[in-house]
């Protein structure tokens, strides 16, 4: 079959040559080298007949959860032999595989192996004359528990899976094989394929090319089979947004799996040209399952062209590939250009600026016109919360790097067309608070958990696009201050591999300035910070709108100091989808430091009106409005000023309003699992949740989706409250405790509030992070009533051991 592709494009014969004279001359290019190998080595030690029958089809189920319902009917992932106790700990990924027992995994925790049969003789029994699963051809007599094989022992069926799912003594479906299929099979393939082409790109041997070619001709023999809607309809679970769409694995992940694929490919393009070996060993199989014309090299490359890269294609339009903004560029503009046909490959490139792309499917087109002119705001910041903000903003920055592996293409320049794209590249140092992390915001990160943003790699890439001396010097802070290498993984493919690392390191030793505060209007967040990171400190507060992957909690507030999240975010949650506690407490407003009205959950990302942003230090202050937070509220305004004491010490008056409405509550949690008070009693309630006594924990207030506006109040326990109203100002004192190991030797560092809002009800609760990381105490500070007009003031003081504010007191204006 005659193809377009004539060479490898992303990377070429000449760069191939110059890895590896780069590797003969240079340490760091030669240990790359040989992390590459080590790598493949075992895949590269595998019989062709091994890879090719590792590849599994269709009709054999792929799924992320071994329990039936996770994701969306939100039940309760656990091992059938341990229960609940592994996931508390673990998150999904507690089984544990390896290829001693093929078809088996097991617990971590109680170490039970599953399933009780041996399905790889099933399995054998089912494959069709393609050399594909079909179930019903299997041979079910194979379908026993081999720790009972007498038939009439009443567990002789139990813990046994054909592959799509066993049950065990309650009738519950565990999906052991759909999850071994996928984590211990599909997930390893990829990794191998990349690994293969990796090794043979850096070392121009064949034998890489070689055993990738066999996988890759093996997956385009499945791959035009390969959807997830008929699996979904089944109950298996993927990552596909509640779409059901996806080939081998959801269509939010399968844009990685696709890109992956089909970069591999063109990589060993020019290592298979000659393959005498690959043409035997795929024509025989052709030959025996009946597979069509492998006869040639071309015919190879001819049936991957067709039933992977076209499939591929193909599937970003009808969405059976379609992930984040972004995700679908890349996966797209990769198998265009692995294509790399005079013909087809414009007209792929030219749908990424379509303005129908990607497909009638999508909820929202997004062609790269929108993106890089609409879709980013002017910060370079994408539209979604947090980390899945910045999946915009790096797969705009990655698409401008593959186009250039097709410099025929001159229809459009992302560099000179659009300004944004500049703005991608820089918007990750400015979110970075006291140049140590992005605050964690709707599903981001963990509790506690400080994520910097940015590396040095980003702004050398940045530099080189640009030449922008301020990419240089931020490339160079990276090194310098945080140990982030200058050398970037294509260093290796150039023929003066330092040549833009001298440049750096010429330009960009400057040195860095203080750290300036910011508001980002359109993501909706304004941090205020010291000049310096050392011993800084910064508060931050969230008004975003309309943000995907949002939690209920405008005007949450975040507070850095003494190098430690004083009253962190919970973080990502365990699950996603309808998993009922994801809604009901980890992104409903009350576990977040904001307040709650009318005992529900504020709306979802509204937005809000930065009005006062003032640095003018001793003093930083800012205020925001957000009255569509709550329908009916006149008001809901949060001012919040850090006021520098000396070097090392600042406190925070923050001050929260609300006008309209019933029961106002204002939630904190320090970073502690306890908490002391001052000036109050609290008694302590006998059982039950902050809801009442008598209320279980995590009691749903209502069902399915209902539930998603209610309190969250039964997921806080271990209640105490005051007896009556509260009319004199208390303290709340958390000693922060050290589970991310940031508190340096011989520092103890608290979280001291003064409240000075006479309050109806005052209490102390307790609520779990996600994965129970840490169970921060919590301070519910409760108005009650109707039509309430309130005005919450507090002054929060992060101090080392011993507190330096005397006395707090209100004044008269």
């Amino acid at each position: 079959m005659s193809i377009g592709k004539q060479r490898s494009r992303f990377v070429s014969a000449a760069m191939r040559s110059n890895a590896v004279a780069n590797a003969a001359k240079c340490n760091w290019a030669r240990e790359q080298q040989e992390r590459a190998v080590a790598a493949a080595e075992a895949w590269v030690g595998r019989t062709d007949d091994a890879l090719w029958e590792m590849v599994t089809a269709q009709e054999l189920p792929r799924t992320i959860y071994t329990n039936e319902g996770v994701t969306y009917k939100g039940q309760q992932p656990y091992c059938p032999g341990c229960g609940e106790e592994a996931p508390a700990k673990s998150g999904r990924e507690w089984w544990e595989f390896d290829d001693a027992r093929p078809w088996k995994i097991w617990c971590e925790h109680c170490k039970e192996v599953y399933p009780k049969n041996d399905f790889g003789a099933f399995y054998r029994t089912a494959l069709d004359a393609h050399g594909m699963f079909r179930r019903e051809l299997g041979d079910r007599s194979l379908l026993f528990n081999a720790d009972h094989p007498n038939p009439s022992d009443p567990l002789h069926e139990r813990y046994v899976d054909d592959g799509y799912g066993m049950f065990d003594e309650q009738g519950n479906r565990h999906d052991v094989i759909a999850y071994y299929n996928f984590e211990a099979v599909w997930r390893r393939i990829q990794r191998g394929v990349a690994a293969l082409a990796d090794a043979y790109s850096l070392t121009g041997d064949r034998r890489y090319a070689h055993k990738a070619g066999v996988l890759l001709d093996r997956i385009a023999d499945v791959y035009p089979e390969m959807d997830y809607m008929p699996l979904h309809e089944l109950g298996f679970q993927h990552s596909q947004g509640g779409s059901g769409r996806g080939r081998i694995e959801g269509c939010i992940w399968e844009t990685f799996v696709a890109q992956g694929l089909v970069r591999s490919y063109d990589l060993i393009f020019d290592g298979i040209q000659d393959d005498d070996d690959l043409v035997a060993f795929c024509s025989d199989k052709a030959g025996r399952f009946a597979l069509g014309d492998k006869s040639s090299i071309g015919a190879i490359c001819g049936h991957v062209h067709n039933h992977l890269l076209l499939e591929a294609l193909a599937s970003v339009k009808d969405g059976r590939i379609s992930g984040n903004t972004g995700m679908n560029h890349s996966s797209l503009a990769t198998a265009a250009i692995a294509l790399d046909d005079p013909e087809l490959t414009p007209q792929w490139l030219d749908w990424l600026f379509h303005p129908g792309f990607p497909g009638e499917h999508a909820a929202r087109n997004d062609p790269v016109t929108w993106v890089l002119t609409e879709g980013l705001d002017r910060d370079g910041m994408g539209g979604e919360c947090g980390g899945y903000g910045l999946i915009w903003t790096r797969h705009m920055r990655e698409l401008a790097q593959i186009l250039s592996a097709w410099p025929e293409y001159t229809k459009h320049n992302l560099v000179a067309d659009y300004p944004k794209l500049k703005q991608a590249f820089l918007v990750e140092s400015r979110l970075n608070v006291l140049d140590g992390m992005m605050p964690n915001t709707g599903d981001s990160g963990a509790v506690g958990a400080w994520g910097r943003q940015g590396d040095a790699a980003t702004y050398v890439r940045a530099y080189r696009l640009y030449g922008d001396p301020r990419f240089a010097a931020l490339a160079w802070h990276e090194h310098a201050a945080h140990g982030s290498s200058l050398r970037l993984d294509d260093d290796i493919y150039r023929e003066d591999p330092d040549a833009l690392i001298r440049e750096i390191e010429e330009t960009g030793q400057q040195e860095m300035g203080s750290l300036t505060s910011e508001h980002f209007g359109r993501y909706g967040q304004a941090q205020l910070q010291t000049g310096s990171p050392h011993n800084g400190r910064a508060v931050f507060i969230h008004y975003g709108q309309e943000k995907g992957h949002s939690h209920h909690d405008s005007l949450n507030l975040g507070l850095l100091a003494k190098n430690v999240a004083m009253i962190p975010d919970l973080g990502y949650p365990e699950y996603t989808g309808t998993w009922p506690k994801r809604h009901a407490w980890t992104a409903n407003t009350v576990s977040h430091n904001t307040l709650l009205v009318g005992d529900t959950r504020s709306a979802y990302s509204p937005g809000g009106q930065i009005e006062y942003f003032a640095v003018e230090p001793p003093l930083h202050a800012i205020q925001v409005d957000a009255p569509d937070a709550y329908e009916g509220l006149q008001t809901y305004r949060r001012t919040v000023a850090l006021v520098d004491v000396d070097k090392d010490n600042s406190y925070v008056l923050d001050v929260f309003r609300a006008r309209g409405g019933t029961n106002h509550r204002l939630s904190w949690h320090g970073a502690a699992e306890t908490a002391q008070t001052t000036g109050i009693e609290l008694c302590e309630q006998k059982g039950g949740t902050l809801a009442g006594p008598d209320v279980p924990f995590a009691k749903l207030d209502g069902e399915d989706a209902d539930f998603y506006k209610e309190s969250g109040f039964t997921y806080l326990y271990d209640v105490a409250r005051s007896a009556g109203s509260v009319q004199t100002p208390y303290g709340v004192d958390w000693k922060i405790e050290d589970i991310r190991g940031r508190i340096p030797e011989g520092g103890e560092p608290h979280l001291r509030l003064h409240a000075l809002t006479p309050c109806d009800e005052v209490a102390l609760a307790t609520g779990d992070s996600p994965r129970r990381l840490q169970r921060p105490r919590y301070l519910i500070q409760s108005r009650l009533g109707e039509e309430l007009q309130s005005r919450f003031v507090n002054v929060l003081e992060p101090y080392d051991t011993n507190p330096f504010i005397v006395r707090v007191s209100e004044l008269e204006v």
